[in-house]
């Protein structure tokens, strides 16, 4: 995960600079709130790469993944095909590296409590980060269905450092919490804005859509903004839009973090300041995600060889 990381601040840093190539990506609607995704970035002298993914919630119920997709990764200059990688991993291993770089970069050196909301699959990987980036005492998990984030802690439990505590409430999962992230696909706010404590820092990693949103308009105007990408901010970052049209904020005052990567812009600036960072994702965390596990599997023998 650290590896996975300081690779997510690379893409992120690549972006800022405008060295990544990374179209917004194509959706396309399933219908019943399911969607495949369509996306592909190149970030020279790091890799080339495209994915397809897609989020179909009533997988649930059917005891499928709800995120499932493919990573390609092709050969920068002759645009051949070098590996096919699992996109369902990958997509919830680079999202909670990406959380994980944000932590790094925001929240307080001390924090030492943490919420994490929504305990689906792609909470492993944002539990590790989160264990990663700071030595936390405890980290509490709260999800609408108990069972998960009771599995979630009894599977977790031995592989972070942190304490896990399950919450009956998400005001019991917040309050009091330095770090909180939430990874769901909810369409109305998770909590009260008012709840979050002065000088806590927030990853909102799960709403990629206009109609979904983690987060309400209190929390978002209470908070220093921070983003992966202004672009894709616009398009799918619904809490932020909303947030925009009631007067809480502006997007002139939100902050690229591969400019906080990149030292052209303050990360957190006192111990009392709330920092926000809005994801929706984007292809060049695919590229450094999908390059760095070729990179590692080739030498180590890994993988199936396969002629197409």
């Amino acid at each position: 995960m650290r590896a996975a990381i300081e690779a997510m601040k690379l893409a992120y840093l690549a972006l800022a600079e405008g060295r990544a190539v990374a179209p917004q990506r194509q959706v396309i609607p399933m219908g019943f709130d399911a969607v495949t995704l369509l996306m592909g970035g190149c970030v020279p002298g790091a890799g080339l790469a495209a994915k397809i993914v897609s989020v179909v919630p009533g997988n649930a119920e059917r005891g499928r993944p709800v995120i499932s997709g493919l990573v390609v990764a092709l050969d920068e200059i002759t645009g051949e095909p070098v590996a096919i990688l699992d996109g369902t991993f990958l997509t919830s291993w680079r999202t909670g590296a990406a959380a994980g770089a944000a932590t790094d970069l925001l929240a307080r050196k001390d924090a030492r409590q943490a919420a994490l909301l929504g305990c689906g699959a792609q909470a492993p990987a944002q539990l590790l980060a989160l264990d990663t980036t700071r030595e936390l005492e405890v980290v509490r998990l709260f999800n609408r269905t108990r069972a998960r984030a009771e599995a979630l802690a009894e599977t977790m439990a031995a592989k972070v450092r942190a304490s896990l505590e399950v919450a009956d409430t998400v005001g019991e999962a917040v309050r009091s919490a330095d770090i909180v992230t939430c990874v769901t696909s909810s369409t109305e706010p998770l909590f009260p804005g008012g709840l979050l404590s002065p000088g806590a820092h927030l990853n909102a990693m799960g709403s990629f859509t206009l109609g979904m949103r983690e987060l309400d308009e209190v929390v978002v105007g209470r908070s220093r903004v921070f983003i992966d990408s202004l672009e894709a901010a616009l398009a799918e970052a619904g809490e932020l839009v909303a947030a925009e049209r009631a007067g809480a904020t502006s997007r002139a005052d939100w902050i690229e973090i591969g400019r906080v990567v990149a030292g052209t812009a303050e990360g957190r600036r006192s111990p009392d300041e709330i920092t926000l960072f809005k994801s929706v994702g984007q292809a060049a965390q695919d590229v450094l995600a999908a390059s760095r596990v070729v990179e590692g599997a080739q030498p180590a023998g890994l993988g199936v060889v396969v002629e197409l």
